[in-house]
């Protein structure tokens, strides 16, 4: 107990740095990078931490098992975004590519490709000489619409095809139907959804020709070698926001294996895109900006000093709340009475007593001050009976 008691002298003791910085010069909507270092290094820190305390508790590896096992994967690190108004995208199939100062995606990944069909011209592109020998060594699978169909309906079938690879990738004319095939497995969270890619890259589509036969070409227009593998490199050199409309939203920024410096420069480039081309207002609609990992507190890298847009939104004096005819005025004392009788059982027996005595003697006074109110009302009224009357009841 002696060693405790210590311990948190010396915490309360130590001086509190500030949470967050403010900029010295220009405008105060911006990133300060000192600020989103000294958070980088503090999570990168804590991150390393908790991972070599997680190895030392984990039981010892047996001579027995496979060397070549492979490691645990890098954890992620997120930018976590909050708006003072909600933000949303109607097109939330189709996440916001961003591109980064330094890919997140590990170079040895294993690509499957949902294309239209049939399947074998995507197999031809990727097959052929124009097409980079070390991107086609990452690019293992391509798969049709109809193979996917009838190949992958049960849901084990569906786990084994996620376990399989460790990026997909799906042709934007398609993002539909394959998530209708896919449905939860691939959906339910956004390490491994589809990123949607055009396979329509580098091929002339002429835009001036008929809608009817400019829908039937298009429908089976084949990318370039050439600019279909720009596409794909282009996607694993990015970083993906699904903005489902809330006022918060979460974006893979960085590994824990990356320096701070680049997670401070991978940070401000998906600041810099999300901010002012995909959130109404800009700046001004900012409440908190957090770099986080999957399992830690948020660190803030930038703070709002208002939690309005608009200075209309300013009341000149404070709040009051509308009066309304007709308020149900059961219900909230229902609630109260609920909320006492909860908070009386949580209570020990000293403080019960304690409050019950307090409501009691409030009580009393309450009474005591209806009483006297209720005494002069009846003198007053006597008096003016009393002078009311024009002829003495008794005569002289």
């Amino acid at each position: 107990m002696a060693k405790s008691k210590t311990l948190t002298k010396k915490v309360e003791k130590a001086p509190e740095a500030p949470l967050t910085t403010k900029a010295t010069n220009g405008t105060p909507y911006q990133l300060d990078p000192s600020q989103v270092e000294r958070a980088a290094k503090a999570l990168v820190a804590h991150m390393k931490k908790h991972v070599e305390d997680k190895k030392e508790e984990a039981p010892k590896k047996s001579l027995a098992a496979d060397e070549d096992e492979a490691e645990e994967v890098d954890e992620p690190i997120f930018l976590s975004l909050a708006t003072k108004k909600q933000i949303g995208n109607t097109k939330s199939m189709k996440p916001l590519a961003i591109k980064l100062p330094h890919p997140i995606i590990a170079n040895d990944v294993r690509i499957c490709i949902f294309t239209k069909d049939p399947q074998r011209a995507y197999k031809d592109l990727v097959a052929s000489d124009a097409f980079p020998a070390a991107l086609r060594g990452k690019v293992q699978r391509v798969l049709g619409v109809d193979k996917l169909k009838k190949r992958y309906k049960a849901f084990e079938q569906k786990r084994a095809l996620l376990a399989e690879y460790d990026v997909f990738m799906v042709d934007d004319r398609i993002i539909k139907i394959v998530a209708e095939c896919l449905g939860k497995v691939f959906y339910k969270s956004k390490s491994k959804r589809p990123i949607p890619i055009r396979l329509t890259a580098g091929a002339y589509i002429d835009k001036s020709a008929k809608k009817d036969k400019d829908a039937k070409e298009s429908q089976n227009v084949v990318g370039t070698p050439q600019g279909v593998a720009k596409e794909i490199e282009s996607a694993l050199n990015s970083t993906y926001l699904s903005m489902s409309p809330s006022a918060n939203t979460s974006i893979k920024v960085a590994n824990l294996s990356m320096t701070p410096q680049q997670i401070t420069e991978n940070t401000a480039a998906v600041v810099s895109e999300v901010v002012n081309k995909h959130v109404g207002q800009g700046w001004r609609n900012i409440r908190s900006l957090h770099v986080k990992g999957p399992a830690t507190k948020a660190l803030p890298i930038w703070l709002a000093d208002e939690l309005w847009t608009e200075s209309e939104q300013i009341l000149e004096g404070p709040y009051h709340k509308a009066i309304t005819e007709g308020t149900p005025k059961g219900k909230s004392a229902e609630r109260k009475r609920k909320w006492d009788e909860w908070e009386e059982e949580m209570l020990d027996d000293e403080e019960l007593a304690a409050k019950q005595a307090r409501r009691e003697a409030k009580k009393a006074k309450k009474t005591e001050k209806k009483s006297s109110i209720s005494k002069e009302k009846r003198k007053a009224m006597k008096q003016e009976a009393l002078q009311s009357v024009q002829t003495p009841l008794i005569a002289g």
